[in-house]
C-alpha cells in the first residue's frame, strides 16, 4: 500500500500537469517565433487552378501553410542569392528578402511579369523565370540556397533524381537546398476534399520518397515534422534541409 501523503500525491500531480503546461507553452512560442511577411491578399497575382494563394487567409487551415512556408525559411541560412523553385505568387518573397539580397525564382506558369508588378510597391524585384525543375536554365553553382515548397510531391518518381540533380548543380559548393512536402495518406487527401480540391491529382510522391531522393545528392542535416506532438504516420508536412557534398 501507497504510504504518500494525499496532499504530496496532489502536489506531485500538479507540478507533472504545471511542467507539462510550461513545455507545451514554450513549444508554442518556438513554433510562433517567425511570421511570415504577406501583401495585402488581393495584390497575389493568382497563377493557375492549382495555386494556393486563396487558402492562405481562411482560418486555421490558412494557419497551417503559411506555418510550412515559415518552417522552411527557418531553415535557410542568409546569404546573396536564393532560388525559388514553383515559386507560384511568391508568398514567400517578402521573407526571402530579409536573408537574402537576390530572389530568383522559375516556375512552369506564364505568369512571371504579372507576379513581379505585384512586389513593386514592396521595393522588390525577384528575377523570375519560365522551365521545369529538372532542366534549369542557371550556370552550375550560381546560388547560394535553393528552395522548394510543396513542388517535389508534384513530381513523378523517376523525374525526382533528375530535379535533385539539377539543383545539386546551379547550388554553390557548401550551399543548401530547403525541401518542404505535405504528408501524403487518407486524412490528408479527405481534408483537401473537403475545401473541394482533389489533391491525389497532384500528390504523386510521398515524403519519405522524396527524403530518399535528396539523400542521394545532399546531407540532410534537418527533418522538421508537422505536426510534432502526433505519430508520423499522421504528419501534415514535412520540412527537410540537405547541404551539397
Amino acid at each position: 500500500m501507497d504510504d504518500t501523503p494525499a496532499s504530496d500525491m496532489y502536489s506531485s500531480a500538479y507540478c507533472d500537469a504545471a511542467g507539462l503546461w510550461v513545455r507545451l507553452r514554450a513549444y508554442r512560442l518556438w513554433d510562433s517565433c517567425m511570421e511570415l511577411r504577406m501583401l495585402a491578399p488581393t495584390a497575389y497575382a493568382r497563377t493557375g487552378e492549382a495555386d494556393p494563394i486563396r487558402y492562405y487567409r481562411l482560418p486555421v487551415i490558412g494557419r497551417m501553410f503559411r506555418r510550412r512556408i515559415e518552417k522552411c525559411i527557418s531553415l535557410l541560412p542568409s546569404g546573396q542569392k536564393v532560388l525559388e523553385l514553383g515559386y507560384g505568387s511568391g508568398v514567400s518573397f517578402l521573407s526571402l528578402a530579409e536573408k537574402f539580397h537576390e530572389i530568383h525564382g522559375i516556375d512552369v506558369h506564364p505568369n512571371a511579369g504579372a507576379v513581379r508588378a505585384s512586389f513593386a510597391s514592396e521595393g522588390l524585384r525577384p528575377q523570375l523565370r519560365q522551365g521545369t525543375i529538372w532542366e534549369l536554365p542557371y550556370e552550375s553553382n550560381s546560388f547560394d540556397a535553393a528552395l522548394a515548397i510543396s513542388i517535389h510531391e508534384e513530381l513523378p518518381p523517376e523525374r525526382q533524381a533528375a530535379a535533385f540533380r539539377e539543383v545539386h548543380r546551379v547550388v554553390r559548393p557548401g550551399g543548401c537546398y530547403v525541401v518542404g512536402v505535405p504528408g501524403v495518406h487518407f486524412l490528408m487527401n479527405t481534408a483537401f476534399y473537403l475545401l473541394g480540391c482533389n489533391i491525389r491529382k497532384y500528390h504523386l510522391t510521398t515524403e519519405g520518397q522524396v527524403l530518399r531522393g535528396m539523400s542521394v545528392d545532399f546531407d540532410v542535416d534537418a527533418l522538421d515534422y508537422s505536426p510534432k506532438l502526433l505519430p508520423r504516420s499522421l504528419t501534415t508536412y514535412v520540412c527537410m534541409r540537405g547541404w551539397k557534398r
